[in-house]
């Protein structure tokens, strides 16, 4: 997300830097000589993934120190949450969580893909995750926009890493050039069709979807110039009961955002977090463009990126969100900012509320496993960007989980 490093108003920050030090004991404050590593302030909430449901949403695991962003969960049950760069005294930048158990986070893979510092090559470890993803597969994808504190991208840091979680090794790297991952882009979340082969990702730094043919390595941005994928800065976001602006009194700006891949592979939804619309494009012109010599139907064989802006659809209002998923039902889950809820698109178009609660603050990334959506709660409006002392807000970040909604 960029553009977020001076996202909070000044009051605001002053006000959150004020009652940090009353509301966290030095046993969970992270000096430089007590790095945070993603570890102390853990929560074990002893509710194993793979029983029990609530209408209420249930939270499975909270952190205190470790803003919980991304999240992926495995065939087996197996829990990932990530955390971006995005502050100073960062600790693990992936971890996996042994819910029901004592067992603190763990780093994934290794400590040293968790323990880059500037300098070190950056292909082969973490430098700012910010989205993570299971495919039907079972294999775990990692995005890195590779942009600490939102600079850059850094040179090959810009990645996309895909794991076999059975053995837990790197089967297939995708690192982007200044071509796919420019100055002042931010890859922020990613979808996978393994059908056919591609990986789709949002651009929420400059406005774009980027593609890439998983085959080959062949990647391209798509619809950079085009408005469906930008920022509307008329829209004002209150977020958290207040106005969510910089210290100019203006709206972030923050472009395409959340993205999803039909069930069937033949469409992305996308949104930006700054904005209300919803967008739906097919995938056939992108995967034409990418490698065309498939055979993607008459319609598309042939098309090239340029097409893809005449079949941008749009979908109408829906709500300011950071994430959105779509289930085998077609059911188009929502991250909604505004109302501390998650809400739904049903495939008739009709807007629902799957859950809403006071906990559920700054609903980042979403997952499905097992009949129920997983979420992540990041507080962002709470916590700003580039605290020296590391991410500390208001309550803990937490993930949480509801049913699956029946769309009949």
């Amino acid at each position: 997300m960029k553009h977020l490093r001076s996202t909070i108003a000044a009051a605001s920050l002053i006000a959150l830097a004020g009652c940090s030090g009353n509301n966290h004991s030095s046993g969970s404050f992270y000096a430089n000589n007590n790095p945070n590593p993603g570890t102390e302030g853990f929560i074990p909430l002893f509710t194993p993934l793979s029983t029990g449901t609530k209408a209420v949403p249930e939270r499975i695991a909270a952190f205190d120190g470790f803003q919980a962003v991304g999240i992926a969960i495995a065939p087996d049950g197996r829990l990932f949450v990530s955390s971006p760069r995005w502050h100073g005294n960062h600790g693990n930048s992936v971890v996996e969580i042994q819910t029901g158990r004592m067992t603190p986070p763990q780093s994934y893979p290794t400590e040293a893909w968790n323990s880059w510092t500037p300098g070190v090559r950056p292909e082969r470890s973490w430098v700012c995750v910010q989205a993570m993803h299971t495919d039907d597969t079972g294999r775990l994808w990692v995005l890195d926009p590779g942009a600490p504190m939102f600079e850059g991208p850094i040179q090959n840091a810009a990645k996309l890493i895909r794991f076999d979680t059975a053995d837990d090794r790197v089967s297939a790297s995708y690192i982007f050039n200044r071509t796919i991952a420019p100055e002042g882009s931010y890859l922020n979340d990613v979808r996978i069709d393994t059908k056919d082969g591609f990986a789709y990702m949002s651009d929420s730094g400059l406005g774009a979807i980027v593609a890439v043919d998983l085959t080959t390595g062949v990647a391209r941005r798509f619809l950079e110039d085009h408005p469906s994928t930008k920022a509307d800065l008329g829209e004002t976001l209150i977020i958290g009961g207040e106005p969510w602006i910089n210290e100019y009194g203006d709206t972030p700006t923050v472009h395409s955002d959340g993205i999803a891949l039909s069930p069937d592979g033949e469409h992305i939804y996308y949104q930006a977090l700054t904005g209300r619309t919803l967008f739906r494009i097919p995938t056939g012109p992108i995967k034409a463009t990418l490698r065309p010599e498939g055979q993607w139907g008459g319609k598309w064989n042939g098309s090239t990126a340029t097409d893809l802006a005449t079949y941008v659809e749009d979908l109408g209002q829906t709500f300011v969100t950071d994430a959105m998923i779509m289930d085998d039902n077609g059911v188009l889950y929502f991250t909604a900012l505004e109302r501390d809820a998650i809400t739904a698109r049903l495939p008739s178009g009709e807007l629902v509320q799957v859950t809403a609660d006071q906990r559920i603050s700054w609903p980042d990334s979403l997952a499905i496993h097992g009949g129920r959506l997983y979420f992540t709660t990041a507080r962002i409006h709470e916590t700003g960007f580039g605290r020296p002392e590391g991410p500390f807000a208001e309550g803990p970040y937490g993930v949480f989980r509801v049913p699956l909604i029946d769309p009949d």
